[in-house]
């Protein structure tokens, strides 16, 4: 008997060394979360930088946006040309009956063939009113420039969903390394959990506990990998890639993270001692500074800017349009057996009809101006509410990260350990440790959603502002 009891007493020695070996893990991990730099791409985001430019190259918008800017470009030329002259070749006079052999008194004819039929060549040419040309070059080129901007926003949407889509699968790898660490801690538990029983010391109800915990477990394993396998489908249609290609373990920037959160908990500030207070020493600009950049540089800013400088240039020429174009003409004409003949003609149109016609496409051009100002005031308006909605959440996800490094992490390792040693004496509950466990995981994987979440809207705010906005 007491041979039997001492084997049972050493092997639970043994499980719980080998669980508090597994528990000190995440106190290594602790300097790990405090230093985000140490979970990241040590290339610091040079295959994300690859995977962009790829993505540039074969993406089907930014192509169709190309194209519509060479469409726009070859449109100039033909906008400020005149009209084609016109070739003119006839017959003019020509009688329809039959007439009578011509006679002659005193040389002149007095019957027979028209003297007036002859054989006309001409050409004619209209001449547009001055101006004319002028504008409907200036709306071709505004249409140019706003074809370019929308170009310039069509890269910066593949930019900002390639990063998107890489940080969320950074995510997702990153909580399938936790999910892993948290199984063998678990498993090492149920480990416990059988030597306590076998000793007498603990029920079989705690190893089922255990037990559950590590099915549940599994369940999460089961849903990330199937989120990741969507994700990884999700990046390769932005690179033009077949769905189940492989794309490795990927991590955010170094860049990125280190904006995010300092490399330890010791560089952490925050703005007061108030409770809530926001993390300090924020790496973007003043939040009226963002604002004024994306008014400048937002790329579909410039494109309604280019629209209305276009459809301004179109309602001048529509007031133009009463102003008359000029028709010149030139004949010769050649008769048989009488002097050539030689006709200018010069012809303007009569706008008798400019209240229903010119008078009405003025009104249609002037309306069609007001919309587009109208549209550009409310972007330029909603812009600014965006940007003030990414700043705002860029600096909340800051402090939760702020607070994750600086207490929640060290404090829910702390309960951990802490659960783990009263477990080992018999002073808690196997649902206590449990609890304890979950919570940890909990918290790293909120700590990893946050910090992936921080680099998805920053990508979102460089693409609202058109420029990177780190320093």
């Amino acid at each position: 008997m007491w041979v039997s009891y001492s084997c049972h007493l050493r092997r639970l020695t043994f499980a719980c060394v080998a669980v508090a070996s597994v528990l000190s893990a995440p106190a290594a991990d602790a300097q790990l979360a405090s230093r985000p730099a140490a979970a990241v791409s040590a290339a610091d985001g040079g295959d994300l930088e690859a995977l962009i430019s790829h993505a540039i190259s074969v993406s089907p918008t930014i192509a169709a946006a190309r194209h519509r800017v060479d469409a726009a470009r070859a449109r100039v030329g033909p906008a400020g040309a005149r009209p084609d002259p016109k070739l003119m070749a006839g017959i003019q006079n020509q009688p329809l009956g039959r007439e009578a052999p011509a006679t002659f008194a005193h040389g002149v004819p007095t019957g027979g063939p028209d003297p007036m039929t002859m054989h006309v060549a001409g050409i004619s040419q209209t001449i547009p009113y001055p101006g004319k040309l002028a504008l409907r070059t200036q709306a071709a080129e505004r249409d140019v420039e706003a074809a370019t901007a929308t170009l310039e926003d069509a890269q910066l949407g593949v930019i900002r969903d390639v990063r998107a889509a890489y940080y969320e699968l950074a995510y997702l790898d990153q909580a399938l390394a936790i999910t892993e660490q948290s199984r063998g801690l678990l498993s090492n538990i149920i480990q416990v959990t059988e030597s306590h029983y076998a000793v007498g010391s603990g029920t079989q109800q705690d190893i089922l506990k255990a037990r559950l915990a590590i099915s549940q477990l599994a369940q999460s394993a089961n849903a990330l990998q199937e989120q990741r396998r969507a994700q990884v489908a999700a990046l390769n249609a932005l690179l033009d890639r077949t769905s189940d290609t492989p794309i490795d373990s990927v991590r955010i920037p170094q860049r990125v993270a280190r904006a995010a959160v300092p490399d330890s908990a010791g560089q952490i500030r925050f703005a007061s001692n108030l409770f809530g207070a926001a993390a300090a020493d924020s790496p973007l600009p003043p939040l009226a500074t963002l604002q004024a950049m994306a008014s400048g540089n937002n790329a579909m800013l410039r494109a309604h800017e280019a629209r209305i400088a276009a459809q301004t240039s179109r309602l001048a020429l529509a007031e133009r349009a009463t102003k008359p174009d000029v028709d010149v003409s030139l004949q010769y004409g050649q008769r048989s057996g009488l002097t050539d003949m030689v006709s200018a003609i010069v012809s303007i149109p009569l706008p008798i009809q400019h209240r229903r016609a010119q008078d009405e496409d003025v009104a249609a051009a002037r309306a069609e101006l007001s919309a587009l100002e109208a549209e550009h005031h409310e972007t330029v308006n909603e812009l600014g509410a965006r940007v003030a909605k990414l700043y705002a959440d860029i600096e909340r996800q800051r402090t939760q990260l702020a607070l994750d490094v600086k207490s929640i992490l060290p404090q829910g390792r702390a309960a951990l350990a802490a659960a783990t040693a009263s477990y080992q004496t018999s002073k808690t509950d196997i649902l206590t440790l449990l609890d304890s466990q979950s919570s940890l995981f909990t918290y790293e994987i909120s700590y990893y959603r946050a910090l992936s979440d921080f680099a998805e809207t920053l990508a979102e705010l460089e693409d609202v502002v058109g420029k990177e906005v780190l320093p």
